[in-house]
């Protein structure tokens, strides 16, 4: 169903609808939210704040991205408070590996592993753009669009969080 007539759907107060837009997003919305918090109990929470708030103010979306952008930005919005709220800049690689659901049965080789470790280093605002362009694969319009900012912007955020991840890197490479 087109997006457009999906959302119609939803600000009617269609449950049917609501549950299907919730399908379609939600599987990329949680593994985002997983990957920036490090707690899967805490990324099912954030999700279902996510989807709380933003069919809440459905009717605040304006069309001009994908809703999934829109509901990427709640989430993006919502890791970063809670992750000011705990206190805490970096998440505990323990308490990712295991729970993916998407690559849980699989074993992880060393550089996956290096690279969630040097990840979970990063402060949560870069390691959320990183987590947009690499693991949800969005294009520079699809981040700005998540992240409410220009393309430019996400071009200079980006090359200086890739830094920060290749600088992490080679410290711990020697």
């Amino acid at each position: 169903m087109e997006d457009r007539l999906l959302i119609e759907r939803c600000l009617t107060g269609e449950r049917e609808a609501q549950r299907q837009l919730f399908e379609q997003t939600s599987v990329r919305i949680y593994r985002l939210l997983l990957r920036m918090t490090g707690n899967p109990d805490d990324a099912a929470d954030l999700t279902q704040e996510t989807y709380f708030k933003g069919l809440q103010r459905l009717d605040q979306f304006d069309g001009r991205s994908a809703i999934g952008s829109w509901f990427y930005r709640i989430a993006v919005n919502e890791a970063l408070q809670f992750r000011r709220r705990q206190g805490v800049g970096t998440v505990k690689l323990q308490a990712v590996a295991p729970n993916q659901p998407t690559e849980a049965q699989r074993p992880r080789t060393d550089l996956e592993l290096d690279m969630e470790s040097a990840l979970a280093e990063l402060p949560p605002d870069d390691r959320a753009l990183l987590l947009l362009r690499y693991q949800e694969e969005l294009d520079y319009r699809g981040i700005a669009e998540a992240l409410d900012c220009a393309e430019g912007t996400v071009a200079s955020r980006l090359s200086r969080a890739r830094d920060k991840l290749r600088e992490i890197l080679r410290k711990s490479y020697g």
